[in-house]
C-alpha cells in the first residue's frame, strides 16, 4: 500500500519541482535580456553654439539644465562649437570647421540656405532656437514617448595614451545608417577676453572635441577615437554614440563615461 501511494505521489512532486525549475529558467532568461539590451525611447539634443555669439550663453545654460534635470532618463546632450563667429575678435577654443559643415548639412535637410546660433536639433529631426525652453521641453517629452528603431551599446572602453578604444553593438535594422561617436568634455568654463562676450566666464557642457563616423556594414565591432591636444588632464570625458540615417534622423543613442 505504501509503495502504491508513493508511486502516485512521486510524479506530482516531480512535476512541481520540474515546473519550478523551468519557471526559474524562464525568469533568468528574461532578466538577462532586460539587463543586456533594453529598448528605451530616447532624446538627443545637438546644440550648435559659439563663445563669440552673444545670444549663445542662455542656450548653453539651458543645455546644462537639461543635462541635470534629465539625468538617468535617456536624454543626451552635445555642444558643437562652430567657427564662423571667430572673425568677431574671439577664437572659440573648441570651434571646428567640421562642426560648421555639419550644421550646414543639417540646414540642407531643413531646406535652409543659412545657419544660425544658437541652434538646437533633437533626434536629428527638428530644430529651433537653442534658448527656447518651452520648445526644448516639448520636443524632448515627445521623443521620450516614441518607439525606437535601434538599440546601441558601447562597452569595453579602454583609454591608453591619447587613444580610446571601445566595442559597439547595434540591434535592429542597420541598412543605410552610420554610427557616430562623439568624444566630449563633460563641463568646462572659459574666460572670454574679446568679442561679443568679452569679460564673461562662459560654461559649456558635453563639448564635442572629436567625432568618429562608422558605416554600419555589420552590427558590432571595435573602434578607436583620438583625444585631441586641447583636452587637459583634469577634464572629465564622455563618449556619446548615436545611430543616424542618411537623412540625419537619429534612431538610437547612448552615453558612457570614461
Amino acid at each position: 500500500m505504501k509503495s502504491i501511494l508513493w508511486l502516485l505521489i512521486f510524479p506530482i512532486i516531480f512535476g512541481i519541482c520540474s515546473f519550478s525549475t523551468e519557471e526559474d529558467k524562464a525568469m533568468e532568461i528574461v532578466e538577462k535580456t532586460t539587463n543586456t539590451f533594453e529598448n528605451k525611447p530616447f532624446a538627443i539634443v545637438q546644440l550648435f553654439t559659439s563663445q563669440g555669439c552673444s545670444s549663445c550663453p542662455p542656450a548653453d545654460a539651458l543645455l546644462e539644465k537639461v543635462k541635470k534635470e534629465y539625468e538617468g532618463k535617456n536624454v543626451f546632450v552635445l555642444s558643437y562649437h562652430v567657427d564662423y563667429w571667430n572673425r568677431l575678435g574671439w577664437k572659440d577654443v573648441f570651434s571646428k570647421k567640421k562642426f560648421s559643415d555639419l550644421q550646414y548639412n543639417y540646414s540642407s535637410k531643413f531646406s535652409g540656405s543659412s545657419v544660425y546660433t544658437p541652434q538646437a536639433i533633437v533626434n536629428g529631426s527638428v530644430h529651433f532656437v537653442g534658448s527656447n525652453e518651452s520648445k526644448m521641453d516639448s520636443y524632448i517629452s515627445n521623443y521620450l514617448k516614441r518607439n525606437t528603431e535601434n538599440v546601441l551599446m558601447i562597452s569595453s572602453i579602454n583609454k591608453e595614451g591619447d587613444k580610446i578604444t571601445f566595442n559597439y553593438k547595434v540591434d535592429g535594422d542597420i541598412a543605410a545608417k552610420n554610427l557616430k561617436v562623439a568624444l566630449a568634455i563633460e563641463r568646462k568654463e572659459t574666460n572670454v577676453k574679446r568679442g561679443e562676450n568679452s569679460g564673461h566666464k562662459l560654461t559649456s557642457v558635453n563639448i564635442v572635441v572629436q567625432q568618429l563616423e562608422i558605416s554600419l556594414y555589420k552590427t558590432e565591432g571595435t573602434a578607436t577615437i583620438k583625444i585631441p591636444d586641447l583636452v587637459e588632464r583634469q577634464d572629465r570625458l564622455v563618449l556619446i554614440g548615436f545611430v543616424q540615417t542618411k537623412n540625419f534622423n537619429i534612431t538610437a543613442a547612448t552615453q558612457e563615461e570614461i
